[in-house]
């Protein structure tokens, strides 16, 4: 990212805005070194009413259905002018909506204020009662009060039978108190505890009173409805007008961005934005007529101003950035966890959500959401369902592989949820695409169904879960290290980096040691898990075998690894903590020993989860299945009727599975990937490259006016 100088004369400043918007590769920022401190006020009061009009041309486009889409082009000479010109326009379609807008909004208020009174009414909605009967008995005293806990602790200790119940507000209870007559008196409860008695107009019963603020709201929310369906009506005859009018001040709202942070000397004009590398040559070659333009790079880690962070994806990968973002945007020096998160993100998710038919739905959901978000103009939406979309076409794909559609009973059918070869097959066993015997082949992976053996399948599935785990850890680790050296900072490389990797490449070695005997994968990773708890708890070590060596070695490594990072964390806790040395030992071994240990087992073993939650997808929906085949074959339902039953308690696993478990595994699957992965190594402290660009098409003139001619250069002297 290059930081970039724009010296210009001022005649040319209109024309050179236009000309930057269309090069669309340029953050602006203040200038380091101003030429001076003159700023046009015009410029932002400009940009201030420009952004007034967008929000209101927003609310009014997503009141009429319409999408935020910008169309159109725009003439400009000055950007004042246009500025004006365009504000016009704005102000026009305001006040063309102004009295049915204010009509929606007068609803929306009443609706709002009878809500409040509504949730108020909401724990007394039973009572039948006026209250005004209620509240004069002769033999007794009843209140019902809206408290919070500690006036319900107070009132718990009043002379009187006491009932209570949390209301839909936090820290908030209906209560009901019963007393003899005076025993006790409202002002006590009003003035000594401070909860208030309920109250309804005229003394109606609560009941009556509910009853007609929600056929108030009702009404109203009809009156809303109709008034939004005259305005959707009236605004879909300008829909064209609408988005030229959006477009216009999109761009108008780029430019002035550029223009409020131009600093202005007698003659010259100064803009400072940040431009990608590779682009600056282009910026050079469009302002060639108006300005001079010049570049530097930033220099080293820890500067005042950090540039702006910069990724450069394909545009359907982009989405993936969003998710990204969740956590943090990564600083100019880092590197980007999007580099993998873009093949790990999706296959977890697969992993973890292995069913074609959930799959497609979620699939379809997801293409469903995008829509939405187009229409709304959300981006956040927008890339958050296209992540969905590519999590669930991999879904689909491990789904295929599983042979599970809608759950066992489709493909496997009766045979597989009962077990038992005399009962048939599902519809679709003869047809699935992926034929037995490849799924037989990934048993380890897809341990469920009838094809597996749950004792041996699950065991090694494990295995390969934890060594995804150790691969993820690893490489995270050694991420960080590497972040460590672009900063150049030694003490962040020695003291935090180098320990994690240290201590994380020990998994690697245990569950990829199977590598060095491939085909008994599973027998030599478990030899040397055997190895290291015998090791750890005998003495002296055994070194018999070069597998009970290699565990003694790698016990050594951890504990080596764990010194290393508490003293590392001494060091750190003296030199940035400003404790005394016996508290610097103790908290360091806290955090560096004993918390440090704990993660490195916590964080690899974490990774089960993805085989956890692959088998509570399959065993639910086979439950489901195995009661929908019990009534589907019991002998005192008609079958008619023991199909639609089936299929209903069918449909209602599918439906859990798709809305709990599908939403439980895309947020495990983040968190895998903040917490066990991204902690590693990713600090997400930057900020985002935002240029500035045209949204519409800008309109040249026939003619240029005030420009120097193409051969000469703006001379950067001043007159005395």
């Amino acid at each position: 990212m290059s930081k970039v100088q724009i010296i210009l004369p001022k005649e040319n400043l209109d024309q050179a805005i236009v000309e930057i918007l269309k090069f669309g590769n340029l953050e602006p920022t203040e200038p380091d070194k101003p030429i001076s401190s003159i700023r046009l006020e015009e410029y932002r009061r400009g940009l201030g009413e420009i952004q007034e009009h967008l929000s209101k041309l927003k609310i009014i486009m997503d009141l009429g259905g319409i999408v935020l889409e910008p169309k159109g082009k725009i003439k400009i000479k000055n950007w004042i002018e246009a500025t004006q010109e365009v504000s016009k326009e704005a102000s026009a379609i305001e006040d063309k909506y102004k009295d049915i807008l204010e009509e929606i909004g007068k609803i929306r208020s009443e609706i709002e204020l009878y809500s409040s009174q509504l949730r108020e009414i909401e724990p007394f909605k039973e009572i039948t009662v006026d209250l005004n009967k209620l509240y004069n008995l002769k033999l007794f005293d009843v209140y019902l009060i809206t408290a919070n806990s500690l006036q319900l602790e107070k009132i718990k200790k009043l002379n009187g039978f006491i009932t209570y119940k949390p209301t839909n507000e936090q820290n908030k209870y209906a209560v009901i108190i019963i007393a003899l007559k005076n025993q006790i008196k409202r002002e006590d409860l009003e003035k000594e505890i401070g909860a208030r008695v309920f109250e309804t107009p005229d003394g109606k019963s609560p009941y009556d009173v509910y009853k007609d603020i929600s056929l108030k709201i009702e009404n109203l929310q009809k009156a809303l409805e109709e008034a939004r369906g005259g305005l959707r009506t009236e605004l879909r005859k300008n829909e064209s007008i609408l988005k030229e009018i959006y477009g216009k001040l999109l761009t108008l709202r780029d430019g002035l961005t550029i223009l409020s942070k131009t600093r202005f000397s007698n003659f010259y004009a100064q803009i400072q934005g940040y431009v990608p590398e590779k682009e600056v040559n282009k910026l050079k070659s469009r302002l060639d007529k108006y300005a001079v333009v010049i570049s530097s790079l930033p220099k080293r880690y820890g500067e005042k101003e950090e540039p702006p962070t910069l990724i450069s994806l394909p545009k359907r990968l982009k989405a993936v950035e969003s998710v990204v973002e969740l956590y943090g945007t990564p600083s100019y020096w880092e590197i980007s966890p999007i580099i993998f998160l873009i093949f790990t993100f999706p296959l977890l998710f697969g992993l973890m959500f292995p069913d074609f038919g959930n799959a497609l739905v979620v699939f379809l959901f997801a293409i469903w959401f995008y829509k939405y978000g187009v229409k709304k103009g959300s981006e956040n939406t927008k890339n958050l369902s296209l992540v969905l979309i590519y999590s669930s076409v991999v879904a689909m794909i491990t789904g295929l592989l599983a042979r599970e559609f809608f759950g066992p009973i489709l493909v496997g059918g009766p045979r597989e949820v009962f077990n038992n070869d005399s009962y048939p097959v599902g519809p679709l066993y003869y047809v699935w695409p992926v034929p037995l015997s490849v799924s037989n082949a990934l048993k380890y992976i897809i341990p469920f169904g009838h094809y597996s053996i749950l004792s041996v399948e699950i065991e090694d599935a494990m295995i390969l879960s934890i060594l995804l785990g150790a691969i993820a850890l690893f490489v995270s680790s050694l991420l960080g290290v590497i972040n460590a050296i672009k900063k150049k900072d030694k003490e962040f490389l020695a003291y935090e980096k180098l320990p994690l990797l240290i201590l994380y490449t020990v998994p690697l070695i245990i569950f990829g040691y199977g590598v060095v005997n491939i085909s008994n994968y599973f027998g030599e990773v478990e030899n040397l898990l055997g190895g290291i708890l015998t090791n750890i708890f005998s003495f002296p070590p055994n070194l018999s075998t070069p597998t009970l060596a290699l565990a003694y070695i790698l016990v050594l490594w951890v504990e080596l690894g764990l010194i290393y990072n508490w003293i590392s964390k001494i060091i750190l806790l003296r030199r940035h903590g400003e404790v005394g040395l016996g508290a610097a030992i103790g908290m360091g071994f806290i955090e560096g020993g004993f918390e440090a240990g704990i993660l490195l087992l916590s964080n690899t073993i974490s990774f089960i989860r993805i085989l956890v939650f692959a088998l509570a997808h399959y065993y639910l929906l086979y439950a489901f299945s195995y009661m929908g085949l019990l009534v589907l074959y019991s002998k005192g339902i008609p079958y008619v009727a023991g199909v639609i039953i089936a299929g209903i308690i069918v449909a209602l696993g599918n439906l859990l599975a798709i809305a709990l478990e599908g939403l439980i595994v895309f947020i495990q699957d983040m968190r895998l990937h903040f917490y066990e992965m991204f902690s590693k190594f990713y600090e997400g402290g930057g900020k985002k490259f935002e240029p500035v660009s045209t949204y519409v098409e800008i309109e040249e003139e026939s003619e240029e006016k005030n420009i120097q001619k193409e051969t000469e250069k703006p001379i950067l002297v001043e007159k005395a």
